[in-house]
């Protein structure tokens, strides 16, 4: 599994995940990397992060921790069942295109993610 951060400004990077993505790991995920990203294309706190309602990102420990650092950017909301209207969708699809056109195409995971952030 991959785990991606973007925004209109910029590019985010790619971290790969060898397990599935828990709640705790998702916490981490955001103290880690989202924050940092945040503050550096967004420094003047007009950043709204947005995210899906899968059940790791919807977990207590991510929204408790949204909520501590509503001031550092704001959260955007995303209603149950609601259409996907994220962006990371278009480019997700885009790098899924990019990287089945390589010739070879990736055989490992460390491939895979080299292709990806390649592309």
């Amino acid at each position: 599994m991959v785990w991606e951060v973007c925004s209109w400004r910029d590019m985010g990077f790619l971290l790969c995940l060898e397990t599935t993505l828990t709640g705790e790991m998702y916490l981490s995920i955001l103290f880690d990397h989202l924050h940092s990203f945040m503050f550096i294309v967004y420094s003047d706190g007009s950043g709204q992060f947005q995210k899906d309602n899968a059940t790791p990102h919807a977990s207590r420990v991510a929204t408790k921790w949204l909520q501590e650092h509503s001031s550092d950017f704001r959260h955007f909301h995303w209603p149950p069942k609601s259409p996907e209207m994220n962006i990371i969708e278009d480019i997700r699809d885009a790098l899924l295109h990019a990287v089945g056109k390589r010739s070879p195409p990736p055989r490992t995971p460390t491939d895979l993610l080299t292709a990806l952030q390649d592309s």
